[in-house]
C-alpha cells in the first residue's frame, strides 16, 4: 500500500508534492521521496528512510520546478533504506519513477538487464521499471514507446507513475491490474495524479480515474490515454462530490461489488512491509512476541466468528504446514463455554474485522483471565477492544473502510495475515529456513495478481446469478484447503441472496448431503489442480449422477473439468496454499450476482448488522 502523488503545470510542484504525501502518509510509514523536474531539466531527488517527517526535515526549500511526483512506501523488496526509496532512476537519469504495487517477474527483468550490462543499484523490484525504460531509450524508442512496452513486461498488479528529464513538461502514467490505482486531476492548466481521489480533492473534483491496462501521458495543457495496445481512450473526466461516501463508492452500483474489485489492492496493502525478499523474512512490529516466545510455543488456536471463523479455518492449515504447529480454529461463541486446556506454550489469535465483536472478545478475555496465554488480534481497526485484550499485539489489515455488512476484503486480508504471521512463527522455529522460507513468501506476494486475474471472471459469475436466481438450495463442496472456503460461499450465498446454502468437506457429502442432490440443487464445486484434486473430482461426478447441475470452479486449462462440469470458472495456476485467494473470488461474485438478480439489499442485508456486539 505505497501513495503516489504527481503534478505538471503553473506552480511550483514541491508544495503539491509534499502536500499530497501529508493526505497519503497512511499509505505508507517506511519511507518517502520526492523528485521535481524544472523547465531545464534540471532534477531534484530527495528520499529518506522513516515516516514523512524525516522528508519533511531535510528539505529546507522546496527544490524548484513545475513538475513533480512523490511517494509514501511499505516495503516488500529490499530493507527499509534511503536506497530502497522511491523515486527510482534509470541509470542515466533520463526515467524516473515511482510504483505501486509487486513486479511479480522482477527477477527474470533483473537478469535481462544485467545481461544487458545494467546494474541495479536498490534491492526493490520497483528499481527494473526504470531502467528497463532507459534501456528502450538508449535503443532509440521515444519514451511513450519505451514506457508502454515496459508495461507490457512487468508482471502483476501495479500502478507506475514516471517523469521523463528531457521533457519536464510531462508526466506518464499507467494502471494494470486492480493492486493500485491511479486517478488523474483535471486543473486549470494543470494536471494531477494519484493513487486516492481524496488526495486530490484539495485542487480539482474534476477526475479520472485509469482503468486496468491503460496508461497516460500527462501534460499541463494536452493529456492522452491509451490502452496497451496503443489505441486512444477519449478522456472524459467526471466531477466528483466532495462527499467522501459518494467518492467512495465510485462509479460501482453497492459497496460490497467495489470491495469485492478492490480485494488485489487490499491484499497487496496488509502484504506490504510485512513479507519481503532480498533476504527473505517477516516483519510484524506490531506482534510483540520475541523469537523465544516463539519457539516456545507448542500449539495454536485460532477463534472467530462466521467469515473471520472461515479465514482461521485456512490458517489452520497455514499453521500446521508453515509454522510446523498443531493448530485448532474454533468458534468463539463455542469455545467461551468450554473449559479447554491451555498454557503459556498455546499462542490465540483472534481474527475480528471490527475488533468488537462480542463473543470473539468474550473468549480473548477469558483467555487472558484464566490462562494467561500469548494472544494475536487480527483486526481491521487500530485501537479496537480486540488490540487491548492482546496487550498490544496485533496485525492491522490495513484494508480501509468496509462499508457492506457482507465481509469481502477483510476476509481475503485475514487470510493474509495468518499466512505472514505463520511464516513468521516457522522462520522463529527454524521450521522454515533458506530456500523453504523464500519460496512460501515469493508464493505469498503472487496473490495479489491471482485475485487481479480471477477477477475477470465476473461475468461468468453474472450468468450463475441470473440462471440460478429463482433456486432455493445450493450446495458448496470442497476439500481440503477449498473446505473452508465452500463453507465461506455458502455463507455469503445465505447473507445476501436469501438462498438456503450449505458448505460442506465434499469426503462428508456421502454421509447425508448426497440425498438432498437433485437437478434441482446447483452444487459449487472448488476444484482447483491441487493435491486432493483426484478425490474432489470423484466427488464432482456423484454429484452429476444425481443430475445436479455442476458449477464448477477449476485451474485454467482443466479440459476434462470444463467438459464435465455444466459451467466453469477458471482461476489461475498457482500454490495449492495461495489457491483460497484466487476460489474466494468466484464464491463472493457468485453471492453478489444472485443477490442483485433477485433484488436483494446487497449492502445492508436484513437482519444482519456489520458488527455483532450482543450475544
Amino acid at each position: 500500500m505505497c501513495g503516489i502523488i504527481g503534478y505538471v503545470g503553473k506552480q511550483a510542484a514541491g508544495p503539491i508534492v509534499l502536500e499530497g504525501l501529508q493526505r497519503l502518509n497512511y499509505r505508507g510509514y517506511d519511507s518517502s521521496g520526492l523528485a521535481v523536474l524544472d523547465h531545464d531539466g534540471a532534477l531534484a531527488v530527495m528520499k529518506r528512510a522513516g515516516k514523512l517527517a524525516e522528508l519533511e526535515a531535510s528539505l529546507t526549500t522546496p527544490p524548484a520546478g513545475r513538475t513533480g511526483i512523490g511517494h509514501t512506501r511499505w516495503a516488500t523488496h529490499g530493507a527499509v533504506s534511503d536506497g530502497n526509496a522511491h523515486p527510482h532512476l534509470s541509470s542515466d537519469g533520463a526515467a524516473i519513477v515511482v510504483h505501486n504495487g509487486i513486479v511479480e517477474n522482477y527477477r527474470a527483468l533483473r537478469e535481462r538487464l544485467a545481461a544487458a550490462g545494467v546494474e541495479c543499484r536498490s534491492e526493490t523490484d520497483s528499481e527494473v521499471i526504470p531502467q528497463l525504460i532507459g534501456l528502450y531509450l538508449r535503443e532509440g524508442h521515444d519514451f511513450d514507446e519505451a514506457f508502454r512496452r515496459v508495461l507490457g513486461e512487468i508482471e502483476g498488479g501495479n500502478a507506475v507513475v514516471a517523469m521523463e528529464r528531457r521533457r519536464p513538461e510531462r508526466l506518464y502514467a499507467a494502471r494494470l491490474g486492480n493492486a493500485g490505482g491511479i486517478v488523474l486531476g483535471v486543473g486549470g492548466d494543470e494536471m494531477f495524479v494519484a493513487s486516492d481521489v481524496p488526495a486530490l480533492l484539495p485542487h480539482t473534483t474534476l477526475v479520472q480515474p485509469l482503468a486496468n491496462g491503460q496508461w497516460a501521458r500527462i501534460g499541463a495543457a494536452e493529456t492522452t490515454i491509451r490502452d496497451l495496445d496503443g489505441a486512444e481512450v477519449a478522456l472524459a473526466p467526471q466531477r466528483v462530490s466532495m462527499d467522501p461516501v459518494a467518492v467512495a463508492k465510485g462509479p460501482y452500483t453497492h459497496f460490497m461489488q467495489k470491495e469485492i474489485m478492490e480485494q488485489p489492492r487490499a491484499l497487496s496493502d496488509c502484504i506490504r512491509g510485512r513479507a519481503h525478499v532480498n533476504p527473505a523474512g517477516v516483519s510484524l512490529e506490531d506482534v510483540r512476541l520475541s523469537d523465544d516466545q516463539l519457539r516456545s510455543l507448542r500449539r495454536v488456536l485460532i477463534v472467530g466468528m462466521g467469515t473471520s471463523m472461515h479465514a482461521g479455518m485456512v490458517g489452520r492449515y497455514y499453521m500446521e504446514s508453515l509454522a510446523g504447529l498443531p493448530t485448532d480454529c474454533d468458534n468463539a461463541s463455542e469455545f467461551r463455554y468450554r473449559a479447554p486446556l491451555l498454557g503459556p506454550e498455546t499462542l490465540v489469535v483472534a481474527v475480528t474485522q471490527s475488533g468488537e465483536t462480542v463473543d470473539t472478545l468474550g473468549a480473548m478475555a477469558q483467555v487472558r483471565d484464566h490462562w494467561g496465554a500469548p494472544r494475536v488480534a487480527i483486526t481491521n481497526v487500530e485501537e479496537s477492544e480486540a488490540t487491548r485484550l492482546a496487550a498490544g499485539s496485533a496485525i492491522y489489515l490495513r484494508c480501509g473502510p468496509e462499508i457492506g455488512v457482507a465481509s469481502t476484503k477483510t476476509f481475503m486480508a485475514s487470510m493474509a495475515a495468518l499466512y505472514v504471521l505463520a511464516c513468521r512463527i516457522g522462520a522463529a522455529r527454524g521450521h522454515l529456513r533458506g530456500a523453504t522460507l523464500e519460496r512460501a513468501i515469493d508464493a505469498l506476494l503472487t496473490a495479489p495478481g491471482i485475485v487481479d486475474r480471477t477477477l475477470a471472471q465476473a461475468e461468468i459469475c453474472r450468468e450463475v446469478g441470473r440462471v440460478c436466481q429463482d433456486v432455493e438450495h445450493m450446495l458448496y463442496l470442497g476439500r481440503g484447503l477449498q473446505y473452508p472456503l465452500a463453507m465461506e460461499g455458502a455463507l455469503k450465498c445465505k447473507e445476501i441472496s436469501y438462498i438456503h446454502a450449505e458448505g460442506y468437506p465434499a469426503g462428508e457429502m456421502k454421509h447425508g448431503p448426497i440425498a438432498l442432490i437433485d437437478r434441482s440443487m446447483p452444487v459449487v464445486a472448488l476444484a482447483p489442480r491441487d493435491p486432493l484434486y483426484d478425490k474432489m473430482w470423484s466427488n464432482i461426478q456423484q454429484v452429476q449422477a444425481r443430475d445436479a447441475t455442476v458449477i464448477a470452479v477449476g485451474t485454467e486449462g482443466d479440459a476434462e473439468l470444463e467438459a464435465a462440469a455444466d459451467v466453469f470458472i477458471p482461476i489461475p495456476a498457482c500454490d495449492p496454499l495461495i489457491a483460497p485467494f484466487a476460489t474466494a473470488i468466484p464464491a463472493q461474485l457468485i453471492a453478489y450476482y444472485l443477490a442483485t438478480a433477485r433484488g436483494a439489499d446487497v449492502d445492508q442485508p436484513r437482519h444482519l448488522a456489520k458488527t455483532v456486539t450482543v450475544e
